[in-house]
């Protein structure tokens, strides 16, 4: 009896000695957890600079302010919006930023081409450099200039007075008609005249008619005069013509920035001059010649000779006529030449 109550004994204080340490290890103190442990437990994962916010506790939810996956979400989809914008707008110029670099090469390429043309070619006709030279001492005086290639590529017109050629012979350029030297080579491209090393003039020919932009300048290359031209008459003047295919040219009227002056022509309906004489701005000038519609052998039958004014501001100037003449280019009236030499020595 004994014997048993001593083993009840023993088996409780071995079950109270089992229990109670195992109970120990499962539960702890709230105390102590809060004490011990971080409130923010880590994952085990490596640490990062946003490990401190990996999670939010609830309480700081309820305030209204965003989660870090909510920023992160945003974040992404702002960069994202950006991707999309660039390409979009890189899609958008790729395409005209190509065709410019395109345009700005054939441009180049063209310039270039042109450069290379201007030494060789004037307005699509080929031309050949030449120089003369005369004069001495300080009245030397040098031309630069340039002639056809072939000098049947292009005619001057009719109706043009002043074409400009070479002579090879004696070596000049002239408007005047050499005799015993041929046709000679008219100018065309670039003309460039010095006195003494200085450049003096410079211009175009375009088949020996005066072309483009002239310039005049002093020893101290100072610009005296400049004037523009379109083959051979000045760039501003009024052509009219008696067809409407402007084959048949009626009358030029020099203009010069918006005034009527120079070299007045008017022509027969068979291209033959009729009239010829100076303007002064709007008045006559000088000297006026009137044709007959006739070439016999190839010279102008003169019909009147008629004076006027040396100048515009010779108001009280009286105009006469000089001469006349029939179509046989007889004398039908002539002003008393005494007369005439002695207003003409008056005018200079």
């Amino acid at each position: 009896m004994i014997a048993n109550k001593f083993k009840l004994i023993i088996f409780n204080l071995v079950i109270s000695v089992t229990i109670v340490p195992i109970g120990w290890a499962q539960t702890t103190p709230s105390s102590l957890t809060t004490a011990a442990k971080p409130v923010l437990e880590s994952s085990g994962a490596p640490s990062s600079p946003f490990a401190p916010f990996s999670s939010v506790p609830s309480s700081m939810t309820t305030l209204g302010l965003p989660t870090m996956s909510s920023l992160k979400e945003k974040k992404d989809a702002y960069v994202n919006d950006l991707k999309d914008q660039k390409d979009a707008y890189l899609s958008g110029i790729m395409p005209d930023l190509g065709l410019k670099v395109k345009q700005l090469k054939k441009l180049k390429a063209d310039r270039k081409s042109k450069n290379k043309q201007s030494k060789t070619e004037y307005e699509g006709l080929s031309m050949v450099k030449a120089y003369t030279k005369f004069g001495s001492g300080d009245r030397t005086i040098v031309e630069e200039f340039h002639v056809l290639r072939d000098n049947d590529a292009a005619k001057p017109l009719a109706y043009i007075r002043d074409i400009y050629r070479y002579y090879q012979k004696s070596g000049r350029v002239t408007n005047s008609i050499v005799r015993d030297e041929g046709a000679g080579l008219l100018l065309h491209g670039p003309y460039k005249r010095y006195q003494n090393g200085d450049l003096i003039e410079e211009g175009y020919y375009y088949a020996g008619m005066k072309d483009g932009r002239w310039e005049k300048y002093d020893s101290h290359f100072m610009l005296l005069d400049k004037s523009r031209w379109h083959q051979g008459v000045p760039a501003e003047s009024k052509l009219t013509f008696y067809d409407s295919t402007h084959h048949k040219i009626k009358e030029i009227i020099p203009m010069e920035y918006g005034k009527i002056k120079g070299t007045y022509m008017a022509f027969h309906e068979n291209g033959l001059l009729a009239e010829e004489g100076k303007y002064d701005n709007g008045i006559k000038v000088g000297r006026w010649t009137e044709y007959y519609p006739i070439n016999p052998g190839g010279r102008r039958m003169r019909r009147k000779l008629t004076q006027y004014a040396s100048d515009q501001w010779d108001t009280e100037f009286e105009s006469y006529t000089i001469t006349e003449w029939d179509e046989k280019g007889k004398v039908t009236y002539e002003r008393a030449k005494e007369k005439v030499v002695q207003e003409e020595e008056t005018e200079n």
